[in-house]
């Protein structure tokens, strides 16, 4: 009887350790920046950056991808008219995850403006 006991401990001991793991490695996956995360936020940047553009007519992101699992690089356009004559601004944009709070931050170059002829 008493061996029965010990099997029914070693097997309870096991699951709870198996439990615990699962739910660290979630918790590591989810601390990732995936793609859409990524994405979602670089256009939410080049939304903001077009507000505060006159004349803006459209915006976009270009090159965005992941240099680690906490932080993508791309760029942003934002194309306007001004004066009869259009432009293309685009900015680098870094997209960060903070692992320990979930938050996302980003930072902007300065803005590059580039005249792409009359509007």
């Amino acid at each position: 009887m008493k061996d029965k006991g010990k099997g029914t401990r070693l097997a309870l001991i096991v699951a709870t350790a198996a439990v615990v793991a699962t739910s660290f490695a979630a918790v590591a996956v989810a601390n990732n920046l995936d793609r859409q995360t990524a994405t979602d936020a670089a256009r939410e940047v080049a939304r903001r950056d077009c507000h505060q553009t006159s004349g803006c007519k459209d915006y976009f992101v270009r090159g965005l991808h992941r240099v680690s699992k906490h932080k993508a690089i791309g760029k942003i356009h934002v194309i306007s008219a001004k004066n009869g004559e259009k432009f293309d601004c685009t900015r680098q944009v870094v997209i960060k995850l903070d692992a320990v709070t979930g938050d996302i931050n980003f930072a902007t170059s300065p803005r590059r403006c580039k005249d792409l002829g009359p509007a």
